[in-house]
């Protein structure tokens, strides 16, 4: 996946969380790296490929997670080899792990490729908290787009996966994809008080406040 135009950046950096984005693989995903400024604790977020940025980008973090907001090729692809690298364990929701092994669900099959393998190490459920040393986090879980896709919910930050784009939404039409779960996920999402920095799984990152104003399928008019 090297041959695929990479890049990382810092997208938050305060004395709660530092969030570096890298993008890479095929389908430009974004992989967050996220950082609890208290203890150096860091979870990776949906790591779709493994490139030299990405490897680089972990050189020296004290990685104890990998978080996936679902299971499609283009957020797991490098997950195999970010747990070899750091020893840390996936988390995904209960509803999606099937889809770490099987290549019709995750997509793998319908572009030819094969996937190195990886084992879920927790499974999560809706309304659960995960801890980042002094930071918290809730799963959410937001079918839909997968029937077990989930939302990642700080105190300040939402990692959306392929829920909620910035002015868009996943698509629907994969396996287990269901227009109505997406519907009722928005609707969650957007229920959620106050506002969050939205950290999509693809594109750039927005806020929930600003999708609740632009975005066609989350907006008060549309729900």
């Amino acid at each position: 996946m090297g041959r695929f135009d990479s890049y990382i950046e810092t997208e938050r950096n305060n004395n709660m969380l530092t969030v570096q984005r890298i993008c890479g693989g095929m389908l430009q995903t974004n992989c967050y790296l996220v950082t609890d400024a208290a203890t150096g604790q860091t979870a990776v977020v949906d790591p779709g490929f493994w490139n030299f940025q990405l490897e680089t980008a972990l050189e020296g973090k004290n990685v104890r997670a990998i978080w996936l907001t679902h299971g499609h090729f283009d957020h797991i692809s490098g997950a195999a080899q970010v747990q070899k690298a750091t020893g840390a364990p996936v988390y995904l929701h209960q509803d999606e792990e099937s889809f770490l092994t099987d290549v019709n669900l995750n997509l793998s099959a319908m572009m030819g490729m094969r996937l190195p393998p990886v084992e879920a190490g927790k499974l999560l459920q809706d309304g659960e908290t995960i801890f980042l040393g002094e930071s918290q986090f809730q799963v959410l879980h937001t079918p839909g787009h997968t029937a077990g896709g989930c939302c990642y919910v700080g105190e300040e930050i939402l990692f959306s996966g392929d829920t909620l784009m910035e002015g868009s939404v996943g698509r629907t039409d994969f396996p287990t994809g269901n227009w109505a779960q997406l519907s009722a996920s928005l609707e969650r999402l957007r229920q959620i008080p106050g506002d969050r920095e939205v950290y999509p799984g693809h594109g750039s990152s927005t806020t929930l406040a600003r999708e609740r104003k632009i975005n066609p399928y989350m907006g008060d008019t549309y729900l």
